[in-house]
This record gives structure tokens, sequence and C-alpha cells, in this order.
């Protein structure tokens, strides 16, 4: 995703250009075994209108703008967002409690157009069955660099598993906010901002924690 996501930043220029640039709402589906351990996470990208509009005529999508994708334009959305750069993490980060959990790269692409908007679809598993119980597993979405900026409006999804249960949490954006204006105050007038963006992605992750009951 990051190859196709900075195109849209690209020849931008100014002394401090505004972050995030796209806006991305998030579907978190949880996969569990009967164990109740999480074997994988798929997760679905919803882009706002503008970067949609930007992809959908970079690939020479719906021309008659009916926004019906013939299956040779759906073929060619799908995976537009997966050719990741070396040790990009995707923008989904896993834990278990506080100790991070390893995922694989994506796997199983979809992707669909509707509404002006472009949604995409990925799997991605666990190096190993996760136990869940009391100590939540925790799958956040975020950049780090806030170049996109990623929201959970709905409820998670769980598949598989029994006694378990998830919830969304959101992050303290004035908190947020005054650690990011914090860090830019450190830069100098010099810095290109846009290439040097401090990492401050994380402190805006909204997440989903689910936790399951002894069986």
């Amino acid at each position: 995703m990051r190859c196709a996501v900075v195109l849209l930043g690209c020849g931008l220029a100014g002394p401090v250009l505004a972050h995030p640039h796209v806006w991305i709402e998030t579907k978190v589906e949880v996969i569990l075994n009967e164990r109740n351990e999480a074997t994988g996470v798929r997760i679905g990208w919803t882009y706002d209108e503008l970067y949609s509009l930007y992809i959908t005529a970079d690939l020479g999508l719906d021309p008659d703008g009916d926004e019906m994708l013939t299956e040779d334009e759906v073929a060619r959305l799908s995976g537009f967002d997966m050719n990741w750069d070396a040790g990009f993490a995707g923008d989904t980060h896993a834990l278990l409690g506080e100790a991070p959990l390893e995922l694989s790269g994506p796997q199983e692409f979809g992707a669909s157009y509707a509404e002006g908007k472009i949604t995409s679809t990925h799997l991605r598993v666990f190096a190993k069955p996760v136990p869940v119980g009391d100590v939540p597993l925790v799958v956040q979405a975020y950049d780090p660099g806030y170049y996109v900026a990623y929201s959970i409006p709905e409820r998670a999804v769980l598949t598989g598993g029994a006694g378990c249960t998830a919830q969304v949490f959101v992050p303290d954006l004035d908190a947020a906010q005054e650690a990011l204006l914090a860090a830019l105050s450190e830069y100098t007038p010099d810095v290109d901002l846009e290439a040097e963006f401090p990492a401050v992605g994380a402190n805006f992750a909204e997440e989903v924690r689910v936790t399951c009951a002894a069986p």
C-alpha cells in the first residue's frame, strides 16, 4: 500500500504540509479456532472519495462513471494496494497485551467500488496461533508517519471461537495532537517535513481488543 498511497503526495510543496493526506475506514475481523486461539485477521480498508477517485482514474476504471466495474476492472483493482515496500508493516499492528505479534504479508486480496469509494480486503495470519483469554489480543490500525489516518467505525467481527468479545477503543485525540505539535516544534525551518515527518501515528491509533472467557 505504501507505494500506492505515497503517489498522492508527489509534487506537493510548502513549508508545512498538513497530515494526514488519506483517510481510511478500517474493518477488522479476528479469526479464532475452537481453542480460542487467534489464527489471523482479515482487514478491510475503505478509502476516502478523493483518494478513490485518484486510484480509479489512474487505473482507467469506471470511465462512464456509473460505479459498476466489469470483471476485468475488478481484477485490475484487486491488490492495487498490496505491493508493499520491504519492511512495511501494513499499518496493522497486533499485540498480546503489550507484546508485539508477528503477522504475515497480505493474502487473499479482494476489492470493490461503490458510492464513490474503493474498499480493499486482505488476510494476514499469525506466525503461530495466539491464545486469547483475559490478556487481550490487540489489533491497532495506524500509519507511523501519519500520512494516512485510520479509523475503526464499526464493531469488530469475530469468526470462530466461543465466549469471546471485541471492543473498539479510540485514543485521546487532544493528547495525540499535543504530542504531534511538540514533535514538530523540534524541527528547524530547513527540514523537509514531508520527507521527515515524525513517527507520531501510534498516538492516533484506534484499536480492537479481544478477550475470551476461560473454557
